[in-house]
């Protein structure tokens, strides 16, 4: 009798193992997080925030991304709040800005505007060519022109192709 008990629980245990080994081999990544092993294009990414009431010159957004996975802002757009637009708060003075990359591929510009209100652009890649994201810009108020508040608009930028020489 006692060496029947010692199959069931060695047949139990084999069949246990074989259905963990089959489900390693059969979804291998089933479960598992990414890895942020995900390959992002360097170059030169351009763009245009989404804001109508803003002329098509100047929504231009433009980054670069560098081999060694460093983004940076190289123009800005500009953004109406009412009868107000904002003046170049990360670009100023021909600032480049430079921010690291995430594993997931986002990062994220930021800047005092006053107290504990932030200016910011904050974006990510949707694909290894394509970045979306918001920019997001605080105003004080100026009298009729406007009123104080913040204004969001969405933007996306694609990849440039590089020219063939």
């Amino acid at each position: 009798m006692e060496r029947a008990k010692i199959n069931r629980s060695s047949a139990s245990i084999w069949l246990g193992a074989a259905a963990l080994a089959l489900l390693l081999v059969a979804a291998p990544n089933a479960g598992a997080a990414p890895k942020g092993d995900t390959v992002f294009r360097s170059g030169t990414y351009s763009g245009k925030t989404k804001q109508e009431t803003v002329d098509l010159d100047f929504r231009k957004i433009e980054f670069r991304l560098s081999r060694k996975g460093k983004v940076t802002l190289l123009t800005e757009p500009v953004v109406r709040r009412e009868f107000c637009t904002s003046v170049p708060v990360f670009t100023l003075d021909g600032a480049t800005p430079t921010k690291p990359l995430s594993r997931r591929g986002a990062f994220t510009f930021t800047n005092t505007f006053l107290g504990t209100k932030v200016d910011r652009i904050k974006a990510r890649f949707v694909s290894e060519t394509r970045i979306e994201g918001f920019a997001l810009y605080n105003f004080q108020g100026q009298s009729d022109l406007c009123s104080p508040g913040s204004v969001k608009v969405q933007f996306g930028a694609n990849r440039a192709k590089k020219k063939k020489s």
